[in-house]
Formats: C-alpha cells, structure tokens, sequence
C-alpha cells in the first residue's frame, strides 16, 4: 500500500467519523449531554475543581457515543422536546451557511474567545469576561435594534 492509497484512506475515515459525530450531535438526547457538560466547564475552570472539569470532559464524550436511552418524547422530558429541537435547528443553520465575512467573524471570536476566556476564568480575572459578556450584549441590542428600524 503506498503512501497516497493510505492518506486517501485515513481522510475518508476521518471524513466518516466526523460525519457520525454531526449525526450524533443533532440528537435531542446527546445535545443535551454535551450541552450541559459544557455548562459546568466554566464553574471547573473557575474553582479549579478537578472533579468538574473531569465530569465536563467526560459528559462531552459521552455526547458523542450512541446513547441507549428512549426517545426524548416518551419521557417526562418531553416538553424540553421543541426547544431542544428549535436549538439544535438553529444550529445546524448556522453550519450550512456558507462562509460568508459574517460567520468568519463569528469563528475568528470563537477561536480566540474560547481559549483566553478559559485561561482567564482559571486566573480567576473575570472582570474582562464580564465586560466581554456586557459588550457582546450591547452589540446583541444595537444591531435588533436596527433590524426593527430604531435609530441608535
């Protein structure tokens, strides 16, 4: 087997798994999981507890596996079931739109956002994730604002 043969094999391989964990990621129940691991990432980054980063980390990769649970809709958690499924839609929107300067925005601040939030939620600063958090907010209202047709 020569050296293109295995690359092109190894890509399709990748290409598969990666595609299985898009499919798994727009299941209610999985959603969920990797949504609330990620939820405690911030409160184990910020009291160094080892035990919650941990539970994070292993809650998000539980996410990726075949959950053997019923369906969201027969269970107590159903009324969850609309919301959970809206989020997971608007999720799956913003990964088919095409790479426009706006979604390249959205990715450059995810890239660099996400590393320095954690390191400074670890150094325990969270006076700029705040001021982060407010002005985000602020960009948030000015630009509906507009959309409704309110002069800033």
């Amino acid at each position: 087997m020569d050296s293109g043969q295995f690359l092109a094999g190894l890509r399709q391989r990748t290409a598969n798994i990666v595609q299985t964990l898009r499919l798994r990621r727009r299941e209610p129940w999985n959603w969920c999981l990797q949504t609330a691991s990620l939820a405690l990432l911030p409160f184990g980054l910020l009291t160094h507890h080892a035990a919650l980063l941990a539970l994070a980390a292993l809650g998000f990769v539980a996410g990726c596996l075949a959950l053997p649970l019923p369906p969201m809709e027969h269970t107590e958690l159903r009324r969850l079931l609309p919301g959970v499924e809206r989020l997971i839609g608007l999720e799956c929107a913003w990964l088919a739109r095409p790479l426009d300067r706006r979604k390249k925005r959205q990715l450059a601040l995810l890239v660099l956002g996400a590393p320095l939030t954690a390191w400074l939620l670890w150094r325990q600063d969270t006076a700029p994730v705040g001021l982060a958090v407010m002005v985000a907010y602020l960009l948030h209202v000015r630009r509906q604002n507009a959309e409704d047709g309110i002069d800033p």
